[in-house]
């Protein structure tokens, strides 16, 4: 019987040895961000994705020196949080006991029956608190440090007494990013399509690129950049037109903010509809040409949304047809085509567009 309970003993020694720790990570998260104020949210996530929370005391270093605080953090007015507070939990609190330390206090006050908030496991992430800094220089460059070594760091196990391995704490270092307030687009009457947003902080950026899709293409083209010129502190208005042709009649945009550092960002994507409200014949470019040229044309929608028999051809100055672009039905929408011919003798030569009631004619000029 004894060598059975020592053997017993031994198994149960090892295979409470072989249990994997509970781990803790963290991160910071940038959620908000306006002309004086950022907000960053605290999270973390275990390996284990099954053990609660128990007290904890949370350090970091803040560099006063870009974002800090008016004076000490005030619950609910300079955060918030979002779990490990009320309920089983005393009050937590995010505390400032040396200018350039922060502490995030958690407290679940030991009982028979302890349960915490269970912390989600990688690559999931719970949420702890929410701290509103102000920002003290727009220009330089935010720095929120884990001093995970720290004498007064420590996280628990509900059991407040079973202490969590310390992983993988990402710290903050990066510019701040810029924030759009609003972004859109108006069709112009020459169908092109004008640009137009407004942003309430522009921290370290060095301006904007801008991208054009079409929608259900999923791909993106750069048609232009936009330099920052804006004061990093109040609200700043920027436009860019787009003059570029466009292939279908939904046109889907975006920006891409992008920082000193190289870092970058994506706005919203909006859409406009850029389906014309009459027919029109455009003039060809090149014109002088040799061998090509290309030809635009606009079919607007009609009353029942319907398609439009359209024909475009090309006749030799005594009116004999030369070439046959379209004889098709089209959707409303604008449309290129490509004139290729290097058969022709030089001179002036005719397109005509002709689609329902509409009519257009107009000259081109081929030089060999």
């Amino acid at each position: 019987m004894r060598l059975f309970n020592f053997l017993a003993g031994i198994l149960l020694f090892c295979f409470v040895s072989s249990a994997t720790p509970t781990t803790i990570n963290g991160k910071f998260t940038i959620v908000n961000i306006n002309s004086s104020q950022v907000s960053i949210l605290l999270q973390i996530n275990t390996n284990t994705g099954t053990d609660d929370l128990g007290g904890a005391t949370i350090v970091f270093n803040l560099d006063t020196s870009v974002i800090s605080f008016t004076g000490n953090p005030v619950k609910n007015v300079d955060y918030v949080f979002h779990n490990f507070c009320g309920g089983n939990y005393s009050s937590a609190t995010v505390t400032r006991p040396m200018n350039d330390k922060i502490w995030v206090n958690i407290d679940l006050p030991f009982t028979n029956n302890n349960t915490g908030t269970v912390v989600a496991g990688n690559p999931g992430w719970t949420d702890v608190v929410t701290i509103h800094f102000d920002i003290v220089n727009p220009n330089g460059t935010a720095s929120l440090v884990w001093l995970t070594t720290s004498p007064f760091w420590g996280t628990y196990d509900a059991d407040n007494s079973t202490l969590w391995d310390t992983g993988n704490f990402e710290d903050l270092n990066g510019s701040l990013p810029v924030e759009i307030v609003s972004f859109k687009a108006t069709l112009l009457v020459n169908e092109n399509v004008l640009l137009e947003w407004v942003t309430a902080s522009s921290l370290n950026n060095s301006g904007f690129e801008i991208e054009k899709s079409y929608k259900n293409s999923g791909r993106w083209e750069n048609i232009g950049f936009v330099e920052n010129h804006g004061d990093p502190t109040s609200l700043v208005e920027y436009s860019f037109t787009d003059k570029t042709y466009h292939n279908f009649p939904i046109v889907r945009y975006r920006l891409k903010t992008i920082d000193h550092d190289g870092s970058f960002k994506y706005s919203d994507v909006i859409e406009i509809n850029i389906v014309p409200i009459k027919y029109e014949l455009s003039q060809n470019y090149p014109n002088p040409f040799n061998p090509s040229t290309k030809i635009r044309f606009s079919v607007p929608s009609n009353d029942k949304n319907q398609k439009s028999n359209v024909i475009l051809k090309v006749y030799d100055i005594l009116g004999n047809e030369v070439a046959i672009l379209v004889d098709e039905e089209k959707d409303p929408g604008i449309y290129e085509v490509e004139f290729s011919r290097s058969d022709l003798a030089s001179g002036i030569y005719i397109y005509q567009l002709k689609a329902d009631n509409f009519t257009s004619i107009k000259k081109m000029v081929f030089l060999r």
